[in-house]
């Protein structure tokens, strides 16, 4: 079904440049289609033809009226009296992806784009203005600023040899942040900005040019070129689709620059989380699908722009990559893509007649090597030095957003006081009732004495020996026997290298089991409680149980082990599932 807006009498034609034909693709009515029209319509040089084109399961009833809306006076240019842009709406519901909606609008809407403004629909073909005819691309959420068109087309009359130019691509909103101005690629394939994130648009990068591709949000593209290349794969949704074309167009031998006069605001939905309507997105699209897909367009673009010797070694990469990226995800707390990193290279490799089909496009319309793409190209020192970048300013900026306030340093330096006064005192206790209760002992053993009676182990073994009983696997008790070693042997380890025996290393445990006790209560009491009357009161509590006592008592050792290394066991599990309370002010 077709609203086409068109003038009420013929208008008196003068060229203007070459003809354009804008393309704008939408699923359904999504909350930016609005301003993008009228963003379009709104060019200090207004495109010839305008293509809105539906590709949403039903036609959007709010798109629908906006073009039946536009009135041809309301889009006439006084200055050079041009004929009025004819608007078209086309709903393609079977499109899948950016490019197969604007061939299937392209060829639905044949006699409309070949037609000049005021002739009826089986009119000859004839353009308005001069030069080849040209597509200027568009997203639902890609709006123009008002001189993008006249800069793109400015570009490319300057160079005829250009086939694509790209716009530089403003955040939609808040402050003008740039988000892209050109793409390159690593030599394996990794899609590069030369930023590290949206940054201020200050007139940095507005010296690029030359470049191996742009984005296709606000990409004016020229119509023989187009259809030589068939449009970006098929095989690709909405990732990766804008290098892929870019690429072939270079191999074709020509060129791709960007124009950063030319600005486009884009949203991004498609990487939004929680965005549906956005363009060409299925229901329920979501983050984990958005990384799926990012990583499948990634390895289908490497499958297919490789030397066909390399395409088993790129696979067998993929799979090998896909797990040590899941690992990635899992300690990076990112669980739920897990799924997608794996399940990523299977769905390509799984299907390699997209891959066999890619390859063959390819290959008809090239006319240079592949090495004629590495100039550029990012090379391996500049890919690391950008990785280094990017973490220096995501650490820069975690610091920044953590940082507290004055107000809050000096609340916190009374707390940490506090704290310290109270663990202090803690100490203080533990360390007299250690006096009270096994100072004599602590005397004679600093004289030299040995530590005996009870489960105290009486031996010289020094660290290295300890090491070889736990490897053995054997008791050396009677004629010994084969069983497993104590694991508290084990824990004693540091502390016998430390104290040049295991006998010193327990005879050390026993003795400074309150303080070491009191200590480590203090501290896995502070993952429940910042008060520090509680903390003090678990730590003298956990110092006087009977537990601690008959071990001290008895000559125990394990046990009193077991009993000072249980809080700070306690200790890291609160910390590791995240429960561990902080000092909040």
């Amino acid at each position: 079904m077709t609203d086409a807006g068109r003038p009420p009498g013929p208008a008196a034609r003068r060229p203007r440049g070459p003809h354009v034909t804008a393309v704008l693709v939408t699923r359904g009515d999504t909350e930016y289609v609005e301003q993008t029209l009228a963003a379009v319509l709104g060019q200090t040089r207004p495109p010839d033809r305008l293509l809105v084109v539906d590709a949403g399961p039903e036609p959007a009833p709010v798109v629908r009226g906006l073009v039946r809306d536009l009135r041809p006076p309301a889009l006439l240019d006084p200055t050079t009296g041009a004929p009025p842009t004819v608007v078209v709406h086309l709903h393609v519901p079977r499109a899948r992806s950016f490019g197969a909606a604007v061939r299937a609008a392209l060829t639905a809407g044949a006699h409309v784009v070949d037609a000049a403004p005021g002739d009826p629909p089986d009119a000859p073909s004839e353009r308005t203005g001069t030069g080849e005819p040209w597509l200027w691309l568009l997203h639902d959420d890609s709006a123009p600023e008002p001189g993008a068109l006249a800069a793109l087309l400015h570009a490319v009359e300057l160079a005829p040899s250009v086939a694509v130019a790209g716009c530089k691509q403003r955040t939609w909103a808040g402050s003008p942040c740039v988000l892209e101005v050109g793409v390159w690629t690593s030599r394996f394939g990794r899609r590069m900005t030369g930023l590290d994130g949206p940054e201020l648009d200050q007139g940095q990068h507005d010296a690029r040019e030359d470049v191996l591709a742009v984005g296709l949000a606000g990409a004016l593209v020229r119509r023989d070129v187009w259809d030589g290349l068939g449009g970006p794969d098929p095989a690709l949704g909405p990732y990766g689709d804008g290098l892929d074309l870019c690429r072939r167009a270079r191999l074709a031998g020509h060129r791709v620059v960007a124009v950063p006069d030319a600005v486009v605001r884009h949203a991004q939905a498609s990487l939004s989380e929680a965005h549906s309507g956005a363009v060409l997105h299925r229901p329920g699209w979501d983050l984990r699908r958005s990384v799926r897909a990012r990583r499948e367009a990634y390895l289908h673009a490497q499958l297919t722009g490789v030397p066909l010797p390399l395409v088993p070694v790129v696979a067998v990469l993929a799979v090998v990559s896909s797990l040590v990226r899941a690992l990635g995800r899992l300690v990076v707390k990112e669980p739920h893509l897990v799924g997608a990193e794996l399940l990523a290279p299977w769905t390509v490799l799984l299907h390699p007649a997209r891959v066999v089909r890619a390859r063959r496009a390819a290959a008809r319309t090239a006319r240079l090597p592949r090495r004629s793409l590495r100039p550029l190209q990012v090379g391996w020192r500049d890919v690391a030095r950008q990785a280094r970048d990017r973490r220096l300013t995501a650490a820069e900026m975690r610091r920044r957003q953590e940082a507290p306030s004055e107000l809050e340093l000096r609340e916190l330096a009374v707390l940490r006081r506090r704290r310290r006064g109270g663990l202090a005192l803690v100490v203080l206790v533990a360390a007299a009732l250690t006096i009270a209760t096994v100072g004599r002992l602590v005397t004679r053993v600093v004289a030299g004495e040995r530590l005996s009676g009870g489960a105290v182990l009486p031996g010289d073994a020094s660290a290295v020996q300890v090491w070889e009983l736990v490897l053995a696997g054997r008791v050396p008790a009677g004629l010994g026997h084969a069983a497993p070693t104590d694991p508290a042997l084990v824990t004693l380890l540091p502390l016998t290298a430390l104290t040049g025996s295991v006998g010193s290393a327990a005879a050390l445990v026993l003795l400074l089991a309150p303080v070491l006790a009191a200590v480590g209560a203090w501290y896995a009491a502070g993952a429940a409680t910042r008060s520090v009357a509680l903390r003090a009161w678990a730590a003298l509590a956990w110092t006087v149980a009977p537990a601690l006592t008959l071990g001290v008592g008895t000559g125990r050792w394990g046990a009193v082990l077991a009993h000072v290394l249980l809080p700070w066991v306690v200790l890291g599990v609160a910390r590791g599932v995240g429960v561990a309370r902080v000092d909040g002010v």
